[in-house]
């Protein structure tokens, strides 16, 4: 690194300069896993940017620090969609995403769920789909089946990428797309896999339920299925592996809750949890599936969040308290969770109980979709992901 009095490198990095190449991986390794510390470390020399595009390294890096950490949060405005950075000022992704704009309709983009790195965003008529990777700037757009353009009820749609050998962060492989619809007495599902480009088979099964709601609430996604909360008791559940649909009713002894208080969650192991407040508490079950297949919900963790969080207390009458707080969503692996509340949105870590607010109160935001990421190099050269439309018209998925 050059000296700016001298010209010369400073000693500090000169050392640097003379490590071994597995000794400097190692300390390259145990940087945080924010990507700005591994884009910053690359600018130091030719050699450390070397080991920083190294997809070996990134692999280890990966490794090594598990999980993805949460960047910030993308929600949904009168201008379209917007990204919030929960650790630095409005950047290359808030950028991006802004610049998203549409040649027909209204001209925006909308929010629609993140996931292994993609962000999933739709036309104001659901009749587009567009998966983007901020990370790249690559993305892809594609139609929308016809049967979910028409359906005349509630619709929605989440991504998500397949698990593959040696890719932790499942950035490298295609992705899913997974919608579903309601018409008539059905409930409908279909998946496009970018790997062909082309949507599966519509599949449906019949409700009976006299009007079945699908909660405009990200998806969680458990091993090979996704989960919608429907009508406030009940989850949606999409097989994208065995290509079914079934209603999974929630705990029996679980609280009457608000819309807004209640989300499924995905955890570790590929268990699916169930997220709900219930007076000042933050509740999280888990469903266990037992050896035989049957299935049971258990209690897993409750959080005080009026004493974390030291938040505002009413109270109506001597019976019943009222706390202005509500889910706005969970990270990917069930960790991180954002609370709102009037005063602005708080970022909790559910492992260690550590928090922070990210946004003040001037806005009263009911659902975010938080982006998780580690430092990302598309190819070796380092170059921009190859972008993508599939087709200009709403297209006709197959059926069962």
């Amino acid at each position: 690194m050059a000296d700016v009095t001298g010209g010369h490198s400073s000693p500090p990095a000169a050392a640097a300069e003379t490590l071994p190449d597995d000794v400097l991986a190692e300390i390259l390794l145990r940087l945080p896993p924010h990507p700005s510390f591994l884009s910053s470390a690359s600018l130091v020399s030719k050699r450390w940017l070397r080991h920083t595009r190294n997809p070996s390294f990134l692999r280890r890096f990966r490794e090594f620090h598990r999980t993805a950490p949460v960047l910030g949060f993308f929600l949904n405005s009168s201008h379209g969609a917007l990204f919030f950075p929960t650790d630095a000022p409005p950047g290359r992704i808030a950028d991006q995403v802004a610049s998203l704009r549409r040649n027909t309709g209204d001209g925006l983009w909308w929010l629609v769920g993140c996931r292994h790195g993609r962000v999933l965003l739709r036309s104001c008529d659901w009749a587009n789909l567009l998966v983007w990777d901020p990370m790249t700037e690559g993305f892809v757009c594609f139609p929308a089946p016809i049967q979910m353009v028409q359906a005349d009820a509630d619709r929605d749609a989440a991504v998500f990428c397949a698990a593959s050998a040696g890719d932790e962060d499942r950035r490298s492989g295609a992705f899913n797309v997974a919608v579903v619809f309601v018409s008539g007495d059905h409930v409908f599902g279909c998946m496009f896999s970018s790997a062909i480009g082309a949507w599966g088979d519509v599949i449906s099964t019949p409700v009976t339920l006299p009007l079945l709601m699908i909660y405009d609430e990200p998806a969680a996604l458990a091993g090979e299925a996704l989960y919608w909360i429907v009508n406030g008791s009940s989850l949606l559940e999409f097989n994208c592996g065995s290509q079914s649909l079934a209603l999974i009713s929630r705990p029996s002894d679980m609280p009457a809750t608000h819309r807004w208080n209640i989300r499924p969650v995905s955890l570790e192991d590929d268990l699916l949890g169930l997220a709900f407040f219930n007076d000042f508490c933050l509740h999280l079950w888990v469903r266990e599936v037992a050896d035989d297949g049957a299935t049971n919900w258990v209690p897993r963790k409750s959080v005080e969040m009026d004493k974390l969080l030291s938040l505002p207390v009413a109270t109506e009458d001597s019976r019943r308290r009222i706390v202005p707080a509500w889910i706005c969503g969970f990270s990917g692996d069930g960790n991180v969770v954002f609370i709102g509340t009037p005063a602005g949105i708080f970022l909790v870590e559910l492992d260690t109980l550590k928090f922070k607010k990210v946004t003040d109160g001037s806005l009263l935001i009911k659902t975010v979709h938080p982006y998780e990421s580690f430092y990302y190099v598309p190819n070796e050269k380092g170059g921009k992901q190859e972008s993508a439309i599939l087709g200009n018209q709403v297209s006709e998925a197959g059926g069962k």
